[in-house]
């Protein structure tokens, strides 16, 4: 379960989630813009690709001063996690927020530590029926958490491999993934050296193994998201500034890429059922059948922009289809319900 993206500049190599926002997101079509155009109606609901907003839901507490929403995934009663990063960040910052399927805020995760050096990607693992988050942190680090936020393990270091080795390139860690039958823990690093490497999920250490892209036809640009596949058990890697997703076995092995109507900067993806839901960071999250065929589009920015909701960075699906977003810049949460068809 996972979890569940533009032209970078400068800002990318320091590692954190920088753009510039001249790029144009893939235009959809008529019946889209015309359907989300005229459901914005002051005092009334708000509804995009087949998905209901509710404002109601998903209110973090007032003293968080949230920078970014970065990663959202769920258990299996539907509590929702966010991985956020703070403006400012003191002794009594947090990093991981806890809501019920009610959208309630429960809970933080987790002390200050957690909060440094931009709290990015979250993947929740049940392991031999206990559940573990994983953390990803742009400044080197992954972390594996007990619910109660206590440091299982934590890598501090790029991985003890090539091209880590020979070129010294910076590890940015942006997402991981695992299979949960698996020992297998898949990292992207998403700002750093732009590769998806393995390590062993019960002790952190790194497992002699680097993908890049290049047997898919071009070398990955911005990897920025991991995602175990449920529907075929392979991985799928959102390389972002390439406008891909690209599907690898979990021996990595290249099988094919998913490109076209729906996807665009992908920063990530999560299942549901038979199908796929894409994060579009210039605005949108789309959700595709069991051949990756676009079926619609929740049009974010054009439905909730003026609200802040402009660049959705992560999401996640609920057990019952309702999809749950997360902004960045600025960090909002928004809750969407599945309406009937």
């Amino acid at each position: 379960m996972k979890k569940l993206s533009f032209m970078f500049i400068t800002a990318m190599s320091l590692g954190f989630c920088g753009s510039s926002l001249g790029h144009v997101h893939k235009t959809p079509t008529p019946e889209q813009t015309k359907s989300a155009q005229n459901q914005i109606v002051p005092g009334k609901a708000i509804i995009s690709g087949g998905y209901e907003y509710q404002p109601h839901m998903l209110k973090l507490p007032k003293e968080v001063d949230i920078k970014h929403a970065h990663g959202l995934t769920r258990d299996n009663e539907d509590n929702i996690y966010l991985a956020f990063e703070s403006n400012n960040i003191n002794s009594k910052t947090h990093a991981i927020a806890m809501f019920d399927k009610q959208g309630k805020f429960i809970r933080y995760i987790g002390d200050s530590s957690l909060a440094w050096g931009s709290p990015h990607g979250l993947d929740l693992v049940y392991e031999n029926g206990v559940k573990y988050l994983y953390l990803s942190t742009n400044w080197l680090t992954v972390s594996k958490l007990d619910m109660d936020g206590n440091i299982v393990w934590q890598s501090k270091e790029s991985p003890d491999t090539a091209p880590y080795k020979k070129d010294r390139k910076k590890y940015r860690p942006t997402d991981t993934t695992t299979n949960p039958n698996s020992n297998q823990l898949y990292v992207s690093d998403g700002y750093g050296s732009y590769t998806i490497t393995e390590r062993d999920k019960n002790s952190g250490r790194f497992l002699d193994k680097v993908w890049t892209g290049q047997k898919s036809g071009k070398n990955f640009t911005v990897p920025h998201g991991v995602t175990y596949d449920t529907r075929t058990g392979n991985i799928l890697v959102s390389d972002r500034k390439n406008e891909r997703i690209v599907i690898y076995s979990q021996d990595g092995e290249f099988i094919n890429v998913i490109e076209g109507e729906g996807i665009s900067r992908v920063c990530n993806t999560d299942i549901w059922q038979d199908q796929l839901l894409v994060t579009n960071l210039y605005g949108s999250v789309s959700y595709l059948d069991k051949n990756n065929t676009l079926i619609d589009t929740i049009e974010l920015n054009k439905v909730l922009g003026a609200k802040g909701h402009k660049h959705p960075h992560d999401a996640i699906f609920m057990s019952n289809g309702d999809i749950v977003i997360g902004t960045w810049k600025p960090g909002h949460l928004s809750y969407w319900k599945r309406l009937k068809k």
